[in-house]
């Protein structure tokens, strides 16, 4: 499910709001009796209706159908929130298992895919204030890597060894050859170039859960991560990473802005209860 089929879903249930409440009969029944009960609430009084559909005011009629389009925007939004929830690989995502077969992966190959296409994206890069010449050379490296995985891909089908050991181990040793732009252009610049080609180069807190290490810190909704264990966190992977390294419980620094203000605050490598977005933060 992607937002073209959200966006297509919400045109047909718009749809079938609208006919219902332009061809109901005038006591307005429905199949069940909970819905009935709901529209009941919202409806004017049976006095002013009649058995002819088109009797009823513009106005109520009005008030009924953007009712039902509240009802419907905040369904589709649920289920924006519920697609978000599964794009975010958890940690156990790290170490998959495909009949049995361990599954290594790298950072790079975590990325999602979106998110490499407009970090090497070339109009970007320039836009971003680097230079073309550069820019083009990164990019030519960056498709020289993803071409070597098509053709993994394919030799591995044909050759029948798909999902395989094999294929993981020749997997990694590509991805170990990728290029990495925060390297290549040193933390500083990378996040100019990030601000300045307009992609997010901030995690945002947009929930804290209650009773979780992150609240017990002090961390708020709204806060902006700026550090976790004095190393830069530019995307909400790179965070999610760092906070499953080194041993669990262990203590360490996490850099947030607030309100033009900078906290430290001290939480434990592990779970921190929180759920994250992104933002823009000029550098």
């Amino acid at each position: 499910m992607n937002k073209t089929l959200i966006t297509a879903v919400a045109f047909l249930l718009a749809g079938i709001a609208a006919g219902y409440v332009l061809f109901s009969d005038g006591s307005g029944n429905r199949d069940t009796g909970e819905a009935n009960d709901q529209l009941a609430s919202r409806r004017p009084p049976a006095a002013s209706l009649s058995s002819n559909p088109f009797s009823v005011s513009d106005e109520s009629r009005l008030d009924v159908v953007e009712a039902e389009l509240g009802e419907i925007k905040q369904q589709l939004r649920q289920m924006e929130l519920a697609l978000q929830d599964l794009s975010v690989p958890s940690v156990a995502d790290d170490h998959d298992s495909v009949a049995g077969v361990s599954r290594p992966l790298s950072i790079n190959s975590r990325v999602p895919s979106y998110l490499n296409r407009r970090l090497y994206n070339l109009d970007n890069l320039i836009r971003g204030g680097i230079d073309p010449s550069f820019a083009e050379d990164i990019v030519r490296r960056k498709n020289a890597i993803e071409l070597k995985r098509l053709e993994l891909q394919d030799r591995a089908r044909r050759e029948g060894y798909m999902n395989s050991q094999r294929y993981y181990d020749e997997l990694e040793a590509i991805n170990s050859q990728d290029i990495d732009l925060r390297e290549e252009l040193g933390e500083q610049r990378y996040d100019e170039y990030l601000y300045n080609s307009r992609q997010n180069n901030r995690i945002r807190i947009a929930s804290v859960m209650l009773g979780s290490a992150a609240e017990q810190a002090g961390i708020k909704k709204g806060d902006i991560v700026l550090s976790y264990d004095n190393k830069r966190m530019f995307n909400w992977q790179e965070l999610k990473d760092a906070t499953s390294q080194g041993q669990l419980g262990e203590y360490v620094s996490i850099t947030v802005y607030r309100n033009g203000e900078v906290f430290s605050f001290s939480v434990p490598r592990g779970p921190l209860g929180m759920q994250l977005g992104a933002t823009r933060l000029e550098p």
